[in-house]
């Protein structure tokens, strides 16, 4: 499933929906360099054994330094193992942004979803109105096993590009046996290069416990928490584990909980089919659309994916720091296109991909792909996919089978032929992960619930209205529609900020049905 993250705009070299079990199961807020991005995935309860209530966090006294010129740096030990409180501690990279205001009302926590997002980049490179910056100290962090957070370790960049490049949907038994290798081959990597005590404890219910120890330890009597995408998730699972220590929530990009792996590649498949049918009937009205393609931007999809798919060869001739000469297939193309759907921001870099690539040039789509997939400006692959599969797969199970892969597959494709199958294949890493997972599928609930904040948007492809919706029925919350494409809504909108931004100040809901416009 793709990930989750506002997006903006696109680079050769800089870094929301391919996995390394392919490329469906991210939710994330895009927001960042080169095609910036930030991540989602498929949720799960997940098991909270009693003999995990312990250890209590306590309040601590971090020491701050100052990065990125205007930010405040630190670190937090947590457990590794909450049932093993003795055995070894994962320091957490958090990121603080001080208020405007000598005297804020605290520290909002963020996190912009994934699973796999940094949150430290994203709070360095995301810009917040002004009444936002002036009630909170803005506070972010890498999750465990995330970035700077004792990352989980799978495949350098030569592997990255060749998952990228793997077919979306394999239809012959050599393709099929090819993205059967290829994800079998990215996760005994992952168990390869990455400690198994990590690997068995970087499920969403443990980070919940390390936001639970971050607030305690930042000196927050109650928390305040912001959450994009499969960040909702984290908020979702916090409200239920620690309903008691909250002051106010939002969750925006809402991630339905009650899915299992077929719903939500359902949604998504929906999701992203329903913005490429946007972003082609934006095209003639759009003036650098129109130039770049004449003919009209779903005649160009149509040529391209014919092309690739009957063996037509398509170079990117990147630099050299970024992988020089690289062949473009069609799950690089298709990875381009889905990265492009998360902001119509990104809708005239899709045009000018499209209209490069027909010429005889895939830089662009290469490009927008790579930064898809968390390219960083040294040339490196951040662990975005490694850890968007670690987390994946812990918190829900997912079928052995081939066979439920193949005929999801077929399924999919009739709802979405662009995109359905591949949303299929793309959960496939998981049947071969190195570690069983420890959740399941169930709606949200929480006695906090009447007071959280839940934003919708009602062209969102990553995560769709209809989850929202589900959410805030689940939970009784409050349900501020954002009506627009793009992925998350408080990016995209004033209404959305304002309403937003005074709810998080006095904890005074929108009133209900409150439906805002997306700002231009």
């Amino acid at each position: 499933m793709p990930s989750l993250t506002p997006q903006q705009t696109p680079a050769p070299g800089a870094p929301l929906h391919r996995t390394a079990n392919r490329r469906r199961r991210r939710w994330l807020v895009a927001a960042g360099a080169a095609l910036g991005l930030i991540a989602t995935a498929v949720p799960g309860a997940l098991e909270v054994p009693g003999a995990l209530a312990a250890p209590a966090p306590t309040p601590g006294h971090p020491a701050w330094h100052t990065c990125a010129k205007t930010y405040q740096c630190t670190t937090v030990p947590v457990p590794l193992d909450y049932a093993k409180p003795g055995e070894g501690t994962i320091d957490l990279a958090v990121v603080e942004l001080r208020s405007t205001n000598p005297h804020p009302l605290g520290d909002l926590f963020m996190n912009p979803g994934g699973p796999g997002a940094s949150g430290v980049q994203f709070l360095e490179t995301t810009p917040f109105p002004k009444a936002l910056r002036s009630a909170f100290n803005l506070v972010s962090w890498d999750p465990r096993g995330v970035g700077a957070s004792d990352p989980v370790s799978c495949v350098g960049a030569a592997g990255i590009r060749a998952l990228v490049a793997l077919p979306p949907d394999p239809t012959t038994p050599a393709q099929v046996k090819e993205v059967v290798a290829g994800a079998k081959s990215f996760d005994q990597a992952c168990a390869k290069n990455t400690p198994r005590k990590l690997l068995d404890n970087v499920s969403t219910v443990d980070t919940v416990r390390d936001l639970d120890h971050l607030r305690a330890a930042l000196g927050q009597g109650k928390l305040d928490y912001f959450g994009f995408s499969y960040g909702t998730f984290i908020g979702e699972t916090y409200a239920e584990m620690y309903p008691t220590h909250i002051r106010a929530m939002v969750l925006d990009g809402a991630i339905n909980p009650a899915l299992g792996m077929a719903g939500v590649s359902a949604g998504q498949a929906k999701g992203f089919q329903t913005d490429l049918n946007d972003f082609f009937a934006w095209c003639p009205g759009n003036k650098t659309c129109s130039n770049e393609l004449p003919l009209g931007a779903q005649n160009a999809y149509e040529q391209l994916v014919h092309a690739l798919t009957h063996g037509q060869v398509l170079y990117a001739n990147l630099r050299p720091m970024f992988g020089g000469r690289q062949r473009v297939t069609l799950g690089v193309a298709e990875t381009a296109v889905i990265g492009s759907l998360y902001s119509d921001q990104s809708w005239p870099y899709l045009a000018q991909g499209l209209a490069t690539a027909l010429s005889g040039d895939g830089t662009l789509l290469a490009a927008l792909a790579y930064s898809y997939q968390d390219l960083q400006p040294n040339g490196q692959f951040g662990n975005l996919s490694a850890a968007n599969s670690a987390v994946n797969c812990l918190d829900q199970p997912y079928p052995k089978s081939l066979a439920v892969y193949e005929k999801l597959a077929t399924q999919l494709a009739k709802i979405s032929p662009d995109f359905g199958a591949g949303m299929a294949w793309g959960n496939l890493g998981c049947a071969y992960w190195p570690v069983p997972a420890q959740g399941h599928a169930a709606p949200a609930h929480s006695s906090f619930g009447p007071h959280i904040l839940v934003i919708g948007s009602t062209d969102d492809p990553a995560t769709p209205y209809p989850w929202a919706q589900a959410v805030s029925k689940q939970l009784g919350a409050r349900l501020l529609t954002r009506k627009g494409p793009g992925h998350t809504g408080y990016l995209y909108s004033t209404c959305v900020q304002r309403w937003t931004d005074r709810y998080l100040v006095t904890k005074a809901l929108p009133p209900v049905g409150t439906v805002c416009a997306s700002s231009s």
